[in-house]
Order: structure tokens, then sequence, then C-alpha cells
């Protein structure tokens, strides 16, 4: 699966099938948490991986009750060393970078999910102090989002999209190009149709020829 068809295809889940996780599909996902970018290069993250169901029950409930979260059998925490951030870039990196750069690791472990097959929820809505506690962090570092993951036990339909020509502008905001489908490429499928469409009249003229 390359990564438009991981991003294309990718769901969130919140019905998880009762079947566990392999171990060694979870280094891939990690690696590429690992190689997000991140402000000044810092990494500041760290992940947390959770498999007891006790555990995933505690995670759940401090997720607002979020129950169904406890049925993912791999729970990955996302968490922030915002110090770091801080040190470097003053309130900004506290406030901004620190966020950036766990939302790229978190978006990096998703998509590496679904490229393996494995579903996951981004998950961000949780009583911080409580998971802080189930995870025993230090006061130097906070979660930030919470990875349930695991194989769906559920079809989820293609959620609505903007088309692209309401969400792109050009140099300035609300500015637009009258053109949209030469910018995307289009008329390049558009001649390639018209080319395959000619190709086989002349085709068929030929064998009518002979």
């Amino acid at each position: 699966m390359d990564v438009m068809e991981a991003i294309l295809t990718r769901r969130s889940i919140r019905k998880f099938a009762d079947i566990p996780i392999p171990m060694q599909k979870l280094g891939p996902i990690l690696e590429a948490g690992r190689a997000a970018p991140s402000a000044g290069n810092l990494q500041t993250w760290k992940f947390i991986i959770i498999t007891e169901e006790s555990q995933r029950k505690e995670i759940a409930d401090a997720c607002f009750q979020q129950f169904w979260i406890a049925k993912a059998p791999v729970i990955i925490v996302v968490v922030a060393e915002v110090y770091k951030c801080e040190q470097f870039y003053g309130v900004r990196g506290e406030k901004v970078y620190s966020i950036q750069n766990t939302s790229a690791a978190t978006m990096n472990m998703i998509l590496a999910a679904q490229a393996q097959g494995l579903s996951t929820c981004w998950v961000s809505a949780f009583d911080e102090g409580m998971v802080s506690r189930i995870c025993a962090l230090p006061d130097t570092a906070a979660p930030h989002s919470i990875i349930p993951m695991g194989l769906a036990d559920e079809k989820v339909p293609t959620p609505p999209r903007y088309n692209i020509e309401i969400l792109t502008f050009f140099g300035s905001y609300g500015r637009r190009t009258v053109d949209m489908d030469w910018v995307l490429g289009h008329y390049s499928v558009y001649v390639e149709q018209a080319m395959s469409k000619g190709k086989e009249f002349v085709e068929k003229l030929a064998k009518k020829l002979q």
C-alpha cells in the first residue's frame, strides 16, 4: 500500500475485533513515529504502548468514559516533552511546536498502521491528569494524543470532503485560479482518454479495411 492509498483509505475506527496484534507489527509503526519532523529536530516525543486490559480500561475511563477504546488490543499514548521545546523556543515552543511535533508523529504512526492493515482512531479528548497518572509521566511531560489500534470490526463510509477548489488559494486568502483543472493535472487525464479512444478508432478502421 503506497502512502496515498493509506491516506485515502484511513478511517476513524471505534469498533475493534477481539484479535491481538502481533508485536512485530508495532516496530514499523513506531519507526514511522520516530521519523516524523520536529522543530529543530528536537524529537520531543515519547511513545507508551499499553496492552494490559486493566490499563486499557483505565485509559478509556480517562478519555471521558469512551469505553470502546478499551476494546483495542493496543493503545499508544503519544507524550510530549514540552520543556525541551520551551527551552529552545520559549512560549511558542511550548504552545505550538510541541503540539505540532507530536501531531506529526501521531499521523505518521496512524498511516503506518493503515499500511499494515491495522485500524486506528486519533483520540484527543481525555483528562490529561488522569492519563499522566496512569502512565506515570513526570512533570516535564504531557500526553498529547492517544491511538487505539487493532483490526477493525466495522466499515466506516468515506466521510464528505470539501472540493479542493474550495480549500485552495494562490498567493493570498480567497484568491483562486481560474483554471483549477490545469493545476490538478486533470487535462492530462482528458488527453490520455482522448488518445486512447482515437487509437481504438484507428484499430477498428484498420480491421474494416483489411
